[in-house]
């Protein structure tokens, strides 16, 4: 999948995926798909993943950051993927200009694919004749009677419904991010952890202990991840993640990895000393054995 970050393309017979796409799930999957079964007519399909600057700005919690929806489309996507920023100078720009501008004229789109709710559809339609293109309309995807929405799964994170929040994402919740340096207290004890850096404007679930996949240089590594205030001995009062990787060995420092969290275990728990840390470890493992040698 080629990716282009910024407003610097040109394109021409393309099928665009329009929309929001501030967290891959199961309702802009269905888009997705749409746009893959009409591409194979002869366009290039293209997804065009708006990044609004003043969305950022005003610290409200995202779904899924550009690195993380460039990393689930790949593996079953459209061919290009764009990272087009909203910012102060183009947040003003009329649905119409957008259309013409960047839609038409940069991606030179034949069929633009979107959902029927989608704030701007009233606007894509009046513009179909006008900028000859063909506007197909997807139906929104209910689960339970409600629409999928981004809103909605940021909702059951924070309230710790990880199964439903999955369910509605279409898969294991993504965090990506660097490995960073930490205190190295469970390397004394041989259980070293990868701690990673995170966009503060990323939802994490509900603080605790998860059961884990981490994709490290193309391989898939199991392990046990601590979201929260670091529960070890020392007095830190900020939020980590720290994975601890069963049968790895290796550097990680400054590699990017992308972590899926597959399974809740427990809520975060204070200990006195760092071998309490370890014999809880070795408990949660064995809690979870059968999920982490079958996934």
């Amino acid at each position: 999948m080629k990716y282009f970050d910024g407003k610097d393309f040109s394109m021409s017979n393309t099928c665009v995926a329009f929309g929001r796409f501030d967290g891959i799930h199961i309702g802009h999957r269905a888009v997705i798909d749409k746009l893959l079964d009409i591409s194979v007519q002869g366009l290039t399909s293209v997804i065009l993943s708006l990044e609004y600057e003043e969305i950022l700005l005003q610290k409200k919690k995202i779904l899924s950051t550009e690195a993380e929806k460039q990393y689930l489309l790949s593996k079953n996507g459209p061919e290009v993927m764009i990272s087009y920023k909203i910012d102060e100078q183009n947040k003003d720009t009329s649905t119409e200009r957008f259309i013409k501008e960047v839609l038409v004229d940069q991606l030179g789109a034949k069929v633009i694919v979107s959902g029927k709710d989608d704030s701007n559809i009233n606007v894509l339609r009046g513009c179909a004749q006008k900028y000859d293109y063909r506007l197909v309309e997807c139906n929104t995807v209910l689960a339970d009677g409600e629409p999928v929405t981004s809103e909605r799964i940021v909702k059951e994170l924070a309230e710790g419904t990880l199964q439903k929040a999955n369910e509605l994402l279409g898969h294991p919740y993504l965090l990506m991010g660097k490995v960073m340096h930490g205190k190295a207290l469970g390397r004394t004890v041989g259980m070293p952890t990868a701690n990673l850096d995170f966009s503060q404007h990323k939802q994490l679930p509900v603080y605790g202990v998860f059961g884990t996949l981490s994709e490290i240089d193309g391989r898939n590594v199991k392990g046990l991840t601590n979201i929260g205030q670091r529960p070890s001995v020392d007095n830190y009062n900020y939020v980590t993640i720290e994975t601890f990787l069963l049968d790895y060995s290796g550097d990680l420092y400054d590699k990017t990895i992308a972590l899926e969290i597959y399974v809740y275990i427990r809520g975060v728990k204070k200990f006195n000393n760092i071998a309490e840390v370890k014999a809880q470890v070795n408990m949660d493992i064995e809690s979870i054995r059968d999920f982490l040698y079958l996934a």
